[in-house]
């Protein structure tokens, strides 16, 4: 089915200040879609408001916010009807994560992780879902990761968020499809969003950029493959081939080569 856009309706990002969800935005923006930015109130995201209205003359309006507040759904959801935007596409985007030993990592900076990570995803969709559910055709698409399936050493409450989406999104996708929301879950191997994410390539050598993406290529990829509907979004040919050989591989074996791949992060 070919997604159709009305004047009133808007994509949701979240986390579209940087990164993936910066180039989301724009990818969605030069594809004639309407766009709503939610992130930390920063002067990156105001720039992206100006530079998309500017750029691509669609309608756009931004929203500064810490998702991790406990009544930040409500808030945006609020944003959302006072302005008469209707949410037809809704990316839940903003993430973080770290990488170290366990115990060194402050239990304040894990509640954050899943707060942001987890919390946040399943808020906001409890808020909009009812009335997506209402339009014909509408679509989620919830950022997970290639380490959704590849729980890694060194970063265990991070890889564990990122199963929780892809399990949530998997489950809540069969519920809803019957009523014409479509979930998607997007989950890219290494993307150089940052200084943090260049110095850990570095860190990691050459293998490490055989999987690297930048995220304007993830973006083109996710939201093509959104608006078709697809479930599973694995951008890369060598992504999708190391989730896939990584299923036949036993347990214990696997978590001894990744505690060997991974150990940089110590």
């Amino acid at each position: 089915m070919i997604f159709m856009k009305s004047g009133k309706d808007y994509a949701l990002i979240t986390g579209a200040s940087l990164g993936i969800g910066r180039a989301i935005a724009r990818e969605l923006s030069e594809r004639n879609f309407n766009t709503l930015l939610v992130a930390l109130d920063t002067p990156e995201l105001k720039q992206l408001e100006i530079e998309i209205r500017e750029t691509y003359r669609t309608k756009t309006d931004s929203f500064g916010i810490d998702l991790t507040d406990k009544n930040s759904a409500q808030q945006i959801y609020d944003w959302c009807k006072n302005n008469a935007y209707n949410v037809s596409i809704l990316i839940n985007n903003a993430g973080f994560g770290e990488g170290g030993y366990f115990e060194d990592i402050s239990l304040e900076k894990y509640c954050k992780m899943i707060d942001l990570n987890n919390k946040s995803y399943v808020s906001i969709i409890h808020k909009f879902l009812p009335d997506m559910k209402r339009l014909k055709e509408s679509h989620i698409m919830n950022t997970s990761s290639m380490e959704a399936t590849l729980p890694l050493p060194y970063k265990a409450v991070y890889t564990g968020t990122k199963n929780f989406i892809y399990a949530y999104s998997l489950a809540l996708n069969e519920e809803v499809r019957q009523f014409g929301v479509k979930v998607s879950i997007l989950c890219p191997g290494s993307v150089l969003t940052n200084k943090d994410g260049l110095e850990r390539l570095k860190s990691q050598g050459r293998k490490a950029k055989l999987l690297l993406y930048m995220p304007d290529e993830v973006a083109r990829i996710a939201v093509k493959n959104m608006l078709k509907g697809m479930l599973i979004i694995n951008p890369g040919i060598m992504n999708w081939w190391i989730t896939k050989i990584a299923k036949f591989i036993p347990t214990r074996i696997k978590m001894r080569i990744l505690e060997k791949i991974f150990k940089v992060y110590k």
